[in-house]
């Protein structure tokens, strides 16, 4: 369910600044990778599993056991990119989900599956999270609409996927909690860090959420982002490389769903945000009160 105005989309905002990559608006130097460690590496007993993602593709094993799984999202596309895992509904079978995913509409998706969430990442980088996958059927998508409205999976993003028995496994460790209210998020710091962080994020709310952290380019404030995300319909982008990025968090979950998203922060300014429409008004969560400055240092 990720609004389809342009105006509002951080797709679309992203896409108006050119072909300049994303790694030219983030700081000089930044490597993920590079960040030193704050915390334990919590993630590092659970079995990971890469999925590659293209323009427009999901490239995962076609069977998985269940349990505590980290998953790792590698956006080798040209836009921004989820995973998104939908879990059939009983009785749904591949052949009936096949047959919305011919449609632009998400609410028959949701009247057939229910969403664990999924990793969530811009071009060229790779976030991941942990999910507890529940034995069952799922299709692996990705619903992010293109520059004409066009959801991803109607171009082929989508991927079956057959979950057998889960392998016992401890939830992961948390050095951080985060609940998706409608609309805002719950107990979040509005501080954090340099290094490896495991948040649990959990959807509390009636409607569909998703976890976003976007790392805001030098020499932007958060304020700019907001005026960005609040601009009327027709107003050019700012010229100049992206003014965020999206580096890691989770894709939107159902309520009730919790990810544990690992999320590799370097000093700077970085803001958290649901871009989900609110299906009464329309709005995007974020106008509704979803999106929160985050300092790390």
């Amino acid at each position: 369910m990720i609004v389809h105005s342009r105006r509002l989309s951080r797709r679309s905002t992203l896409a108006g600044f050119g072909a300049i990559g994303l790694g030219a608006a983030l700081s000089p130097g930044w490597n993920p990778a590079l960040a030193q460690d704050a915390s334990p590496s919590a993630d590092g007993d659970y079995p990971e599993v890469v999925i590659t993602a293209a323009d427009y593709s999901l490239t995962l094993p076609a069977t998985l056991p269940g349990g505590f799984t980290k998953l790792t999202l590698d956006n080798q596309g040209g836009t921004g990119h989820h995973a998104m895992f939908m879990k059939l509904n009983d009785g749904v079978t591949a052949d009936d989900f096949s047959a919305v995913l011919a449609a632009p509409e998400f609410g028959p998706l949701f009247g057939l599956s229910v969403s664990l969430g999924g990793p969530e990442v811009d071009p060229g980088l790779q976030a991941s999270v942990i999910l507890d996958l529940l034995p069952g059927s799922y299709v692996v998508l990705c619903l992010i609409p293109d520059e004409e409205g066009i959801p991803h999976y109607m171009h082929g993003m989508h991927a079956l996927l057959d979950v057998t028995d889960a392998v016992e496994r401890p939830a992961p460790t948390a050095d951080a909690k985060v609940e998706l209210v409608d609309f805002g998020f719950g107990d979040m710091s509005m501080e954090s860090t340099a290094g490896t962080h495991v948040w649990e994020v959990t959807n509390v709310g009636e409607q569909l959420h998703e976890f976003l952290m976007m790392r805001i380019a030098d020499g932007v404030t958060f304020e700019d982002v907001q005026a960005m995300l609040a601009a009327p319909p027709g107003t050019p982008a700012p010229a100049g490389p992206p003014p965020y990025a999206i580096v890691g968090g989770a894709a939107p979950m159902s309520p009730g769903e919790v990810n544990w998203a690992i999320l590799e922060l370097e000093a700077g300014e970085y803001f958290s945000i649901c871009f989900v429409p609110d299906p009464a008004s329309g709005a995007p969560h974020f106008a509704l009160g979803m999106i929160m400055p985050l300092t790390v240092a």
